[in-house]
């Protein structure tokens, strides 16, 4: 878990070092909202998958200054 956490802290939209990351296709991979990526499914070895999008610039609102944003999908910690 920890290489993940490490992953989309830094580099969410690029391909992981460890393990394995893939972009969904068709609906499962549209986007939660405008500006948002397509749904990253990104393998743990031997332990399940978690899927999350992500934004490299979210406003809360019109003021404050943009920041980089991960969302957590789904984490399924089981294997197929």
């Amino acid at each position: 878990m920890q290489q993940f956490y490490d992953h989309v802290a830094h580099t969410p939209g690029t391909p992981p070092l460890v393990n394995s990351a893939v972009i969904l296709r068709g609906k499962a991979g549209e986007p939660k909202f405008p500006g948002a990526s397509r749904t990253i499914h990104y393998e743990i070895s031997g332990a399940g998958r978690i899927d999350y999008q992500f934004v490299n610039e979210f406003r809360v609102a019109d003021v404050g200054d943009p920041h980089p944003v991960v969302l957590i999908l789904t984490i399924h910690l089981s294997s197929h």
